[in-house]
């Protein structure tokens, strides 16, 4: 059970997503009815200047809806009071979407979050020489642009198979408000 009293400022809820796949926002145009092709045909989107599908902007605000109706247990701890969000970046098949909310302000059985939903999307993996022994989508689609570079959103990590080129970018932040029955 969640309670108010068990609030603080600074905690953080979180999830994660990492099973974006054509196949996946084909049955979210499909049941969201919003067919546009951008969604779910790759030529379509590569005339319309985008490299490739991407997911439908409510397909990611879903999962930051999604977080706190988990954290609430589907309104049984309380209910969800508002979201509100900017949509600032383009997801895309295979990347990995993490939402994070973290408690700013606590007022009687009210609890106000700082929103940041934040996109990895893999490019490539090199050995030690550079050379490349996987590469992802975003690698063979060129989806990491200059401007990505210059805003160093493109960072590396080691990982078993050798060092791995990633992308981090802010998709979606905003702010949400509970209110939480005990």
């Amino acid at each position: 059970m969640v309670k108010i009293s068990d609030m603080k400022v600074g905690q953080v809820i979180k999830n994660e997503f990492d099973q974006i796949t054509r196949e996946l926002l084909r049955q979210y145009a499909k049941a969201s009815g919003d067919t546009n092709p951008i969604h779910t045909n790759d030529e379509i989107a590569i005339r319309a200047g985008l490299k490739g599908i991407i997911g439908h902007g409510l397909f990611s605000f879903g999962f930051i809806a999604k977080l706190f109706e988990d954290f609430l247990n589907q309104e049984e701890h309380g209910k969800l009071i508002n979201i509100d969000i900017s949509m600032r970046g383009m997801v895309r098949c295979g990347d990995t979407l993490v939402t994070e909310a973290t408690v700013t302000k606590i007022e009687e059985k009210r609890v106000f979050f700082d929103v940041k939903q934040t996109t990895f999307t893999n490019v490539d993996i090199k050995d030690k020489n550079g050379n490349i022994i996987e590469q992802f989508e975003a690698g063979e689609r060129g989806y990491i642009s200059e401007k990505d570079i210059h805003r160093n959103l493109v960072k590396t990590k080691e990982v078993d198979e050798g060092t791995l080129t990633y992308r981090e970018r802010v998709s979606m932040p905003g702010t949400a408000t509970i209110e939480l029955y005990n």
